[in-house]
């Protein structure tokens, strides 16, 4: 059994891909014991030239199903490794180290699923050598870690919610707590906040008339979650394509940074400054920041984007607190 499988899930979003895939190449073509997939919901010729222009390894599907769906097809496709880790396209990769801890919290408690938490409302904190493990109900999927053995066990993600092209992470992470292979659904270390940064593109999929609660979450899902559903299998609907390019070490893409080692290396003009932008914005207000230093990076960030959206957003949660 192979070791970890990092897959990072996406669709028309080619340009945040382009943006923070090079982090994540980097780490894959420094450790042995990781592999390295980029899984496209549905079939966009812009994203498979990209990938073979720098032989990214690629799956793809023929219709757009949804993010889970699109989980499902990297589990079927490869099947064998021991860990994996699904994170969405914008999320930023600031300290690699990041994989090997989630696989030492697993090896340390058992819980065989870490997922993103970060302003959620805690109802536990477990402190477990050096980790501060937070447990709330409810997260969000923007970085998950799964232990392949107890994956097995519930299954894959709903084809239920393929209809909407969106929702059902929150049914499938309640299934490794329905089935007591952990002691909430939702854990997450608090040191990985620092680990990543999130950006908030426009989302992909907009829906019109859809009721949500205050967890965001439909009708059906939290049906599913009230049931206390512990097992769904796992299911494909759509043709499932791969490119075959090779999921570990990525000669093409090591010369690549070589030849180009600053931030965001295929950037350029307003979006290259637009990126630099938010990169500060979403620096500010870090719980060990200083006020000095959070004027700092506003500065910056309106240095390199006057006012944008994720400065508007920072700003206003720090004048808040």
């Amino acid at each position: 059994m192979k070791k970890s499988l990092i897959c990072i899930t996406t669709c028309n979003r080619l340009s945040e891909v382009k943006k923070y895939i090079w982090d994540y190449l980097r780490f894959i073509n420094s450790n042995k014991e990781f592999h390295f997939v980029l899984a496209l919901d549905g079939n966009d010729q812009s994203y498979i030239d990209f990938c073979h222009e720098f032989d990214i390894p690629l799956i793809y599907s023929e219709e757009r199903e949804g993010v889970g769906l699109s989980k499902n097809r990297v589990l079927t496709q490869f099947p064998e490794y021991k860990y994996y880790f699904f994170i969405e396209d914008d999320v930023e990769l600031l300290d690699s180290s990041i994989f090997n801890h989630c696989i030492e919290v697993y090896k340390k408690t058992g819980y065989p699923h870490l997922c993103g938490n970060f302003s959620h409302e805690l109802f536990d904190v477990e402190i477990k050598g050096p980790y501060r493990l937070d447990k709330s109900y409810s997260g969000s999927a923007h970085f998950a870690f799964y232990s392949k053995i107890e994956l097995d066990q519930v299954g894959g993600w709903n084809i239920l919610f393929a209809k909407y092209k969106r929702f059902g992470h929150t049914e499938h992470t309640y299934r490794f707590y329905h089935t007591e292979l952990q002691p909430a659904p939702f854990i997450y270390p608090n040191e990985f906040e620092k680990m990543l940064m999130i950006h908030n593109p426009e989302c992909v999929s907009k829906l019109a008339n859809i009721k949500t609660d205050e967890n965001e979450l439909i009708e059906e899902e939290r049906e599913l979650i009230n049931s206390k559903s512990k097992h769904f299998p796992l299911m494909v609907l759509s043709t499932v394509y791969f490119n075959k390019k090779q999921l570990g070490h990525n000669q093409n893409a090591s010369y690549f940074l070589l030849e180009n080692k600053k931030k965001y290396p295929l950037t350029k003009g307003l979006e290259r400054k637009r990126a630099f932008g938010n990169f500060y914005a979403l620096q500010i207000s870090k719980k060990d920041n200083m006020l000095f230093k959070n004027i700092l990076l506003a500065t910056k960030s309106m240095l390199f984007s006057p006012m944008n959206n994720e400065l508007k957003h920072a700003l206003k949660y720090y004048f808040k607190k």
